[in-house]
């Protein structure tokens, strides 16, 4: 009887150690085996721009109307695939209710007639967030649109790379101020 239960305390606690590893390892190769696309932020609400030890973004992207597939309802889980415009900045290429072929595309959620994109913070450290939080506001404002994130797309996985204040990552920015 004790064999038993050391079996399923084995087999338990491999599997709390496999969810959260499997999660980190899926992140960490959307990193490394990612394509590039850069998504221009738009405005915030400056009152509720950071909570906690993030930046909160909001995209352009996020603005602009599509044509939700057949079928779907707003708060679906969609897919969305991506071009480059003129500037080099991402935009939505074709919105799908089914998994397409190729590397990029992401899912992302349908609201109305808008997406949601599946990255909205991104972390700095503790020193670094009240500038940081100062610096982006400003470079975010109706009229001044200088900030940008880099976003590795890898198979329907999203992950941002880097924070860009004015043609600069983040970290050197706010070195340079």
């Amino acid at each position: 009887m004790k064999y038993w239960r050391l079996i399923v305390f084995v087999l338990v606690a491999f599997a709390q150690l496999a969810v959260p590893g499997s999660l980190i390892w899926k992140r960490e190769h959307t990193l490394r085996q990612g394509n590039v696309w850069k998504f221009r932020t738009a405005p915030v609400d400056p009152v509720d721009v950071f909570r906690g030890r993030y930046v909160a973004l909001r995209f352009d992207v996020e603005t602009q109307e599509v044509s939700p597939p057949a079928n779907s309802n707003s708060g679906d889980t969609i897919f969305v695939t991506l071009k480059s415009n003129v500037e080099g900045f991402a935009e939505i290429d074709q919105v799908l209710a089914t998994r397409p072929a190729g590397d990029d595309f992401m899912e992302a959620g349908l609201l109305g007639k808008t997406i949601t994109l599946p990255f909205d913070k991104y972390w700095v450290t503790e020193r670094d967030a009240p500038a940081a939080e100062t610096a982006y506001r400003n470079l975010s404002r109706r009229g001044n649109q200088n900030a940008y994130v880099s976003v590795r797309v890898f198979r329907g996985d999203a992950a941002i790379e880097q924070l860009y204040l004015d043609n600069q990552p983040l970290g050197d920015y706010l070195r340079a101020k």
